[in-house]
């Protein structure tokens, strides 16, 4: 997995080999430094009619046989359903607002990248960026760093740990060391929706693509 963190691109080292690399205990985790209450938060087990309900819907809505790229009118009432229709399956789900708010905006600029890049293969007539390749930037380029610093002594050294989040919450760890830094993917608290929303999204790209 790779982060932009301050306009640099990182590829993040899975944290069971950082803990091998280092003789870490199982313990140096995201779920150690900065716990989750995990009370009241959605979940998508046992959702999966309600997830197929907001496919069918989405998808049902494309025009059949496209021969133009549908215009910014369209995507932004397309955005607008998909969260009109998020809402009417959350009682299945248990999506804070602000999470809906999160998931339509989402949805909305990963739209806005394949439409611009749509357009731009096109205009040169080159071939399109696979959507996989787009989606992944686009979850890379959501990188953020947590200002708030931990600190773990390692050894003789003490360390500086920095929670790293994406476009779907927190993703793993930024290590100041004395003499270098680490990023490390931790999944810890992965998104249940991130596999269904990169489906979603490829399934939308690939019925409007003309």
């Amino acid at each position: 997995m790779e982060l932009v963190i301050n306009h640099q691109r990182h590829t993040l080292i899975p944290i069971r080999q950082f803990r091998i690399d280092y003789q870490l205990p199982d313990i140096f985790s995201v779920t150690h430094f900065e716990p989750k209450d995990m009370t009241g938060l959605a979940h998508i087990d046992g959702a999966g009619e309600a997830l197929d309900s907001l496919r069918d819907s989405i998808i049902a809505s494309i025009p059949p046989h496209l021969t133009t790229l549908p215009s910014f009118d369209f995507l932004d009432h397309f955005v607008q359903l998909f969260g009109k229709t998020l809402h009417h399956v959350n009682h299945l789900i248990g999506l804070k607002e602000v999470e809906i708010g999160y998931a339509v905006s989402g949805f909305g600029d990963m739209l806005n990248i394949w439409f611009y890049d749509q357009a731009r293969a096109i205009k040169t007539k080159t071939p399109a960026t696979p959507f996989d390749t787009l989606y992944m930037d686009w979850v890379a380029n959501s990188g953020r760093r947590s200002e708030k610093i931990h600190r773990y002594q390692h050894g003789r050294d003490e360390w500086g740990i920095r929670l790293l989040n994406n476009a779907y919450g927190r993703t793993g760890l930024q290590v100041d060391m004395p003499t270098h830094t680490a990023y490390v993917h931790d999944t810890a608290y992965l998104c249940p929706a991130e596999r269904f929303m990169r489906g979603l999204l490829r399934d939308v790209s690939e019925k409007l693509a003309v």
